[in-house]
């Protein structure tokens, strides 16, 4: 039987949830700061006028993943997700990856879907391959923490 998730658009409470995640190992840099620091230094997921940009999925009222849609300059959508860190590494993603790209398409016809993701990441660029996504550009840029780091750029090609 398939599970079946509330989606509902972004908010202080689930922001506040999101912000708890605590990724382990090599996948601490994708934890953020407290709900309030997050406030403090403008996050997205905390900015009311960012909310439908956002879809959250709901399952026994937790949030287990997120989508982010941001629409950008020449019909392209960058495309995030996060996903509950112990969803991670068991193919869980699938499901919201396509919904995820579903609601883009929908939404926003005819733009280009893309994505950025730190190189070191395969489990999460396998994922993204296993939905359409190819590798187009691999780039050193700044990270949420001021360090030089290596993203893989891919889009949607299907």
């Amino acid at each position: 039987m398939e599970t079946k998730y509330i989606k509902d658009n972004m908010n202080d409470i689930y922001a506040k949830d999101i912000c708890s995640w605590n990724y382990e190992n090599e996948y601490s840099v994708y934890n953020l700061p407290s709900y309030f620091e997050a406030v403090d230094k403008g996050y997205g997921i905390t900015k009311k006028e960012n909310r439908d940009n956002y879809i959250c999925y709901i399952y026994n009222e937790e949030v287990i993943a997120y989508i982010n849609m941001k629409k950008m300059p020449d019909k392209k959508i960058f495309f995030g997700i996060g996903l509950r860190p112990d969803y991670c590494g068991k193919g869980k993603g699938k499901y919201f990856l396509n919904d995820g790209i579903n609601e883009i398409k929908n939404r926003f016809p005819n733009y280009l879907i893309y994505l950025e993701v730190r190189s070191f990441n395969q489990r999460a660029i396998k994922a993204y391959e296993k939905v359409g996504f190819v590798i187009t550009e691999t780039k050193v840029k700044k990270d949420s923490f001021g360090n030089d780091t290596e993203f893989v750029i891919m889009e949607l090609k299907n």
